[in-house]
């Protein structure tokens, strides 16, 4: 009997030794920085450094982790390993002088298989990635610029319906919506053809779902990152499911735009998605072999839509808050364009003749950047950049707020000074190489061209037609922002005079 109890007791410390050895083990694997990676806080087990990226003030977060551990430096989110490129010397040196390294997109930790990360314009990688946006670029460009005044008539027809809705109200509003629908209506007829009433409930539909979705997919992916099996337990604990049916709703959503085009009769090709299927007809009529089929494109035409409208009516709004506070600034901006244009409405062509107005664009575009991490990279094999080991398929992130906000750059970069951007006589622009908004390399933004010409022609526009005030005269909007998605400005309402 006693030598049983004794077995049972040896039995139960060995229990407990390998129980707290592995222990021990697990939590010395899950805490420990691989070697000669970047720098960065120490890890907690399971969850990594994601503690110290909990604020209420994410950029700023960033900016402290910077001073401690110098421009490039590392947090884990869960087993995933972050890498944060800061400062443009840093940034220009990944994405330009090692572009071709660094160009990769860093594989996603669920839906790998999914056709928004195989396929479109934003994750693709190769010879897909390559033809992809090569052709969109060659797209763009043409409906940009093949038309005298195509844009021009988009912006100005959206802008007049904008001002007709929003002289209505009797009291102070938030233009949001309103904004938003107008740019959406003009990256829609530049992919589909198809332009909304400004209050239409699909369209309403539509630009919810594809926030709640990204915002989802953003909150599901760390999840998996930190614990990957609970993708695979049974019931959709962490709403993959949900989030997938959003996704197939908005794509489904697109479809009819593109079964309208197909059916369409007369020739040209005005739209994104026509020029497209005459790619397609046109390769397989002539036996090319190539990436691009109607799967692909249904997602190309999703990319350019998600990242072309919200984007775009942002950086818009953020300026107008910025002339809200700046009266001064609207004024002038009204004064050159009376002189230049008199009643004319502004075109791209006049982007030269208006260096004022370009100034007040540009400097939103720096003060307000709603991208401030550009999209994720990574490498495609282990990779040796300024002393330290970029490991294979690691996450990449340049932080472009840190080059369009350093101090040693922009003096006073908090303040609102478009003169920043305008020679010593105010009689042309300057733009420093500093300047980058849409990133750089490769990889960087193919909506560029559309997005520059949109925000010039919806900011000069509205100014031209309308006095942009605060919602009362001792209360200007907060210039502070929120970091989801995108950097958006916090609501704010306004009221507004016709000119």
């Amino acid at each position: 009997m006693d030598s049983k109890r004794g077995n049972d007791h040896d039995y139960s410390t060995i229990t407990t030794v390998l129980i707290f050895l592995l222990t021990f083990l697990l939590v010395y694997i899950n805490t420990r920085r691989q070697k000669r990676v970047p720098p960065g806080p120490a890890l907690f087990p399971i969850i990594g450094n994601l503690p110290s990226l909990v604020s209420s003030d994410t950029l700023g977060r960033l900016n402290e982790l910077r001073k401690q551990y110098g421009d490039v430096f590392g947090l884990y989110a869960g087993r995933q390993l972050l890498v944060f490129l800061n400062g443009y010397d840093t940034i220009h040196d990944a994405l330009i002088k090692k572009g071709s390294q660094f160009m990769g997109r860093a594989e996603p930790a669920l839906h790998k298989e999914a056709d928004i990360h195989t396929k479109g314009l934003l994750f693709p990688r190769g010879t897909r990635w390559k033809e992809g946006r090569s052709f969109a670029l060659a797209v763009l460009q043409e409906i940009c610029y093949r038309d005298k005044g195509f844009i021009e008539n988009l912006v100005n027809a959206e802008i007049i319906t904008l001002k007709e809705t929003i002289l209505k109200f009797e009291h102070p509003f938030d233009i949001e919506r309103y904004l938003n629908s107008s740019v959406s209506n003009v990256v829609f007829q530049v992919v589909y053809g198809h332009r909304f009433d400004i209050n239409d409930e699909d369209l309403q539909w539509f630009q919810k779902n594809i926030r709640d979705f990204a915002d989802q997919y953003m909150k599901t992916e760390v999840i998996v990152n930190c614990l990957p099996f609970l993708q695979h337990f049974p019931g959709d604990i962490l709403g993959i499911q949900k989030t997938t049916y959003k996704f197939s709703k908005v794509t489904e959503f697109q479809s009819k735009f593109i079964e309208n085009l197909k059916r369409k009769t007369s020739l040209g090709s005005c739209t994104y998605v026509e020029s497209y299927l005459d790619r397609v007809a046109a390769n397989k009529s002539n036996g090319v072999e190539s990436n691009l089929d109607e799967d692909d494109m249904k997602i190309a035409a999703y990319h350019l839509i998600v990242a072309g409208s919200e984007t775009t009516a942002a950086t818009v709004r953020w300026i107008l808050l910025h002339l809200i506070r700046n009266p001064h600034i609207q004024d002038k901006m009204y004064a050159e364009m009376t002189k230049v244009l008199g009643k004319e409405p502004p075109s791209v062509a006049d982007r030269k003749r208006l260096p004022y107005v370009q100034a007040v664009v540009l400097e939103g575009l720096r003060i307000s950047h709603v991208a401030p991490l550009a999209m994720p990279h990574t490498v495609q094999q282990d990779t040796l950049f300024r002393g330290y080991i970029i490991p294979e398929q690691c996450t990449v992130i340049p932080v472009i707020s840190s080059v369009l906000k350093d101090p040693y750059i922009w003096e006073d970069p908090e303040e609102f000074k478009p003169e920043r951007f305008l020679n010593a006589d105010g009689s042309d622009v300057k733009i420093p190489k500093e300047f980058i908004p849409f990133s750089l390399g490769p990889r960087s933004c193919l909506g560029e061209t559309l997005a520059r010409i949109e925000i010039f022609l919806f900011t000069a526009g509205l100014v031209q037609k309308l006095r942009f005030l605060p919602e009362k005269e001792d209360l200007l909007p907060d210039k502070g922002g929120e970091l989801k998605t995108i950097w958006n400005a916090k609501a704010f309402k306004m009221r507004i005079e016709e000119r």
